[in-house]
């Protein structure tokens, strides 16, 4: 049997379909010759007769048949011995020409129905990362191989953006940290070039190392955040209404310098979940609401039960939008839609990754939409945990 596991799938058929007709032939032609035998034992026995005589008065009179010549038992003739024996001779003739018919018919068949999987494997084997985009000719047959060509390329489709994603994700990571480093390398070399310098003069050097090191330690941070989100940590029973109140308070200063007002509507809808990460998630919402916003703007956070296993979070803001067209790309990493605003606020493009990572690992779903009266709106859908007792 492991033999058999290391043929081609073609000859392993063959070879399986010919075991299958030696095992049928063999019992037929088994069955053939007893029937035979018995058929011809009962010719053999018709052809005995008793032996019949014309007496004198002219009646036919029967000689008795000798026990040795009784009818339940007659001796078989040479001619019917060897009638015998010709059948079984030709019965096995047949059945091996059967077989080995059988046998080539079953691997010429097989080879034509396989043909389109051989097809498939040999476009398979052209298949590498760079041109994982193209997709192979799916055949019209409507079987499984047709099936199989299908969900190869959707894998391929899937890889493709997959690699896509990662060598944009690479190169746009290796910007962020070349940046700063950039502008720390660029500050020394001037710096050192001169033999004296004031207090103010290193006053200045200090103060953009500092702010370029801060930037340095909040990328590789959000980074190391990203890598380790797999990381499960405690899960308890979290009342949503709590946690928002205390994002609202910590970004009230903020919120009161941009001149934006916080509206929080929720009700007692609980989850299940790490307090840490889903506090993380929010508040890189409510605060690119408030960072986005117009000036004299509104950020609304609403919380409600959708059902009995569902809750409902809606962070509105009535900021400048997000373009239709880039919608689709704000949760992959470094992704910014306006570079030059982003660098102002000193984002890197990684907050939202890591809400929608936060959110996935929470078996939630999170998506974006227009908001009403102008600005966003993110909506988060998370399973509903356990309530306080009343």
């Amino acid at each position: 049997m492991l033999m058999l596991k290391k043929v081609p799938i073609r000859l392993r058929l063959t070879v399986m379909t010919v075991a299958l007709l030696i095992l049928c032939c063999v019992g037929l032609t088994f069955i053939l010759n007893v029937s035979a035998d018995t058929m011809a034992t009962r010719i053999d026995a018709t052809l005995i007769l008793p032996a019949k005589q014309i007496g004198e008065d002219g009646g036919v009179n029967e000689t008795p048949q000798s026990p040795a010549s009784d009818i339940s038992s007659p001796v078989p003739t040479t001619d019917s011995l060897q009638a015998r024996m010709d059948f079984r001779m030709k019965s096995v003739i047949y059945m091996i020409a059967v077989i080995i018919g059988g046998g080539l018919l079953t691997y010429s068949i097989s080879g034509k129905a396989l043909k389109p999987l051989h097809t498939l494997n040999d476009q398979m084997k052209n298949i590498n990362v760079h041109n994982l985009s193209e997709t192979l000719a799916v055949p019209p047959t409507k079987d499984e191989i047709a099936g199989l060509t299908e969900t190869f390329n959707e894998m391929a489709d899937k890889l493709d953006n997959a690699f896509t994603m990662q060598g944009r994700f690479s190169a746009n990571a290796a910007h962020e940290l070349r940046t700063p480093l950039a502008v720390l390398q660029t500050k020394v070399d001037v710096f050192k070039k001169r033999k004296e310098h004031t207090n103010e003069e290193y006053d200045a050097l200090i103060s953009v190392i500092e702010k370029q090191t801060q930037r340095l330690r909040g990328l590789v941070g959000n980074l190391l955040d990203m890598t380790n989100m797999d990381d499960s940590g405690e899960q308890s029973s979290i009342c949503l209404k709590d946690i928002f109140e205390d994002i609202t308070s910590e970004l009230s200063h903020i919120a009161k310098d941009k001149n934006v007002a916080l509206v929080l509507d929720c009700d007692d809808s609980m989850v299940t979940g790490n307090a840490d990460l889903l506090y993380r998630a929010f508040y890189n919402l409510v605060e690119n609401g408030i960072k986005y916003n117009i000036n004299g703007g509104t950020v609304e956070v609403i919380v409600n039960r959708l059902n009995q296993e569902q809750v409902s979070i809606q962070i509105k803001d009535t900021g400048i939008g997000i373009p239709e067209e880039n919608k689709k790309h704000i949760f992959e990493p470094f992704y910014r839609v306006d570079k030059s605003r982003s660098r102002q606020m000193a984002g890197a493009g990684l907050g939202l990754s890591i809400v929608d990572s936060i959110i996935k690992k929470h078996h939630g779903m999170l998506t974006v939409t227009d908001n009403e009266d102008g600005g966003t709106c993110f909506r988060v859908i998370l399973p509903e945990g356990e309530h306080h007792a009343s």
